[in-house]
């Protein structure tokens, strides 16, 4: 486990957002702030939808959103 703090990708809102799937356990890493070293998923930012990222919960990017 690693831990997540804000500005980082695993705070974010648009990190999984396009996966509903995952929701719960996004939720847990934000209450928890902390999460698999090797989580990986997609990221929503509008910026970036064309490229498809999966980005780990550590990966940051001037688009951050906070997730609460």
């Amino acid at each position: 486990m690693v831990k997540v703090q804000d500005g980082r990708c695993g705070m974010c809102a648009h990190f999984g957002e396009n996966n509903p799937g995952d929701a719960q356990r996004l939720v847990q890493i934000r209450v928890r702030g902390e999460a698999p070293e090797d989580l990986l998923e997609p990221c929503g930012h509008p910026g970036h939808e064309g490229l498809h990222l999966r980005v780990s919960v550590l990966g940051a990017c001037d688009g951050f959103t906070p997730a609460y």
